[in-house]
């Protein structure tokens, strides 16, 4: 679970600390007051890269705060729980350049290759990047997508954005090796 998220110099985000609680937690504001900026500061912080930045919408420096005062760094901190463990990973950006470090009840586990953190949490969470976009984040509009598709394609897609759609492949194409060396 998710406890507590710091945003430095991150898009709109001065100095913002949240602290999450049990259950659901809700963001409520008007358009253009950070609530997305806070979504990609958690993405970011866990897998180094959000949907904005993968597909190039956004570019590395354009997350570091350019008003009212442009900043030379950005940071995102995030701190979740997992079993009796507290995790806490730490991302820096600076023009170009990121580095990271992820520490396990205070004590440091990977640092400061970015691509290394990532990969240890992928490990501990038991979950991809690919996966958590798809079935955790949802970038803003993305789920009224399920509204509009017609009722009989919904699981479909459903399977489609997690993945399920592989495992059905494999099964045929192993069927079929299985049938030719049986014949």
């Amino acid at each position: 679970m998710i406890t507590k998220l710091k945003l430095n110099n991150w898009r709109s985000h001065l100095n913002s600390e949240l602290e999450f609680s049990d259950g659901t937690n809700c963001f409520i504001g008007d358009m253009g007051t950070g609530k997305t900026s806070i979504m990609s500061g958690i993405c970011f912080a866990l897998f180094g890269t959000f949907p904005e930045l993968q597909s190039k919408k956004l570019k590395l420096e354009d997350i570091i705060m350019k008003k009212p005062k442009k900043q030379d760094s950005a940071s995102v901190e995030l701190e979740f729980n997992i079993d009796n463990d507290v995790f806490n990973v730490k991302r820096f950006v600076e023009k170009g350049h990121t580095t990271a470090e992820l520490r396990k009840n205070g004590e440091l586990v990977e640092s400061p290759q970015p691509s290394k953190v990532s990969v240890e949490i992928e490990r501990v969470l038991k979950i991809n990047y690919d996966l958590f976009t798809r079935a955790i984040y949802s970038e803003q509009n993305q789920l009224d997508m399920f509204l509009t598709i017609p009722k009989g394609q919904r699981m479909k897609k459903i399977d489609e954005l997690l993945a399920i759609d592989r495992f059905e492949k494999a099964r045929s194409t192993t069927k079929l090796l299985v049938n030719k060396c049986y014949s």
